[in-house]
Parts: structure tokens; C-alpha cells; sequence
């Protein structure tokens, strides 16, 4: 009988998870469409977005070094367009011609394909906690695969965002939980072989 208690706790935590899951999804999709958005808009009026960022670089609004405001504490550097040099001779022709354009292009291009990125991540997980509440065995080959997936991208992001330590410990931890999860497997099949 604690058992089922057990199993019923499980499912009903993997229930408001996947909910939480299907918000985050749509967030990241409306957050890549800003980005669609905001990378046509200069692409679209790229004059008059020169213009307004040099009027705000020259009034003191926007500034390129590693300060927000008055918030020096954090370390935030806005790419400066002087400083990107290139043997391409289009890229030094848009630099030269639109360098803020090219430089929030850039910007919004990354932050678009990193929230793409987290919503296939949040598609997943919703994926995998739907077939762990469904499902008998929660430890099935395809909930295994894609809560492995999901932290194998992570660990990808943290090897080239924090840095090198990050994304070796977050391979680590890949190869625990799939350990574990792949024992359970393993006691699961051993106890339907029991019965």
C-alpha cells in the first residue's frame, strides 16, 4: 500500500513538472520569435538603427565597457564593433558601413539559437517525465534516452559557455543518472521476471 502512495507522489510530481515544462517551452518560443523579430528589424532599418545607437553611444546611454548603468559589479561586455577585425571583405564592408547592425546581429542571432536549444531541452523533459507518469516502468529505454539527451546538451552548453570543469562534471553526472536510472531498469525487469 506505501508503495502505491509512492508511485502516486511520483506521478503527480512528474505531472505539474511536465505543466512546468510546457511553460517554459512557450516561453523559449516566444523569446526565439523576439529574436526573429528584433534580427528583421535591423536587417529591415538598419540606417535608422545606426543612427539611434550612435545617438545613445554619443549621449552616454550605452556604453561598451563592463558596466550596466551604475552596476559595475557586473561583468557584462557588450561587444565593441571597433575591435572585430576580418580577412572577408563583405564582413569589413558591413562593419565598416552598419557595425552596430552587425554586432546586435550577431547578439540576437545567439540568443535565438540558444533558446531553440532550450526549447527542444524543455520538449524533452516534458517528453520523458509524460512517459514516466504514463507508463508502468517508469524506467523505460526511451525515458532513459531523452532525460540522457537533455543533460548531454548541457553539458555541451557548459563546456563552451562557463567553461571546460563545468561541462566535464555535467558529463559526470550524465553518466551517474544514466547509471542509475539504467540499474533501475534492471530491478524493474528482475521483478516482472519475479512475478
Amino acid at each position: 500500500m506505501e508503495e502505491n502512495v509512492k508511485l502516486e507522489k511520483i506521478k503527480h510530481s512528474c505531472e505539474v513538472g511536465e505543466k512546468v515544462t510546457k511553460f517554459f517551452f512557450v516561453f523559449f518560443i516566444i523569446l526565439s520569435i523576439c529574436c526573429i523579430v528584433f534580427i528583421s528589424i535591423i536587417a529591415a532599418k538598419g540606417n535608422e538603427f545606426e543612427s539611434f545607437i550612435q545617438k545613445h553611444v554619443d549621449l552616454g546611454h550605452i556604453s561598451f565597457e563592463n558596466s550596466i548603468g551604475s552596476s559595475k559589479a557586473i561583468n557584462i561586455t557588450i561587444m565593441n564593433p571597433n575591435n572585430i577585425h576580418s580577412d572577408v571583405e563583405a564582413v569589413r564592408d558591413a562593419l565598416a558601413t552598419k557595425p552596430y547592425s552587425v554586432v546586435f546581429m550577431i547578439y540576437g542571432i545567439a540568443g535565438l539559437v540558444i533558446f531553440i536549444v532550450m526549447a527542444v531541452m524543455m520538449k524533452l523533459v516534458g517528453g520523458a517525465l509524460r512517459i514516466i507518469k504514463e507508463e508502468e516502468n517508469p524506467f523505460t529505454d526511451k525515458a532513459i534516452r531523452r532525460i540522457v539527451t537533455v543533460m548531454i546538451v548541457i553539458s555541451i552548453m557548459l563546456f563552451f559557455g562557463p567553461g571546460t570543469v563545468f561541462g566535464i562534471l555535467g558529463l559526470v553526472v550524465t553518466w551517474v543518472v544514466h547509471t542509475v536510472m539504467d540499474y533501475g531498469k534492471t530491478l524493474q525487469i528482475q521483478s516482472d521476471e519475479t512475478l
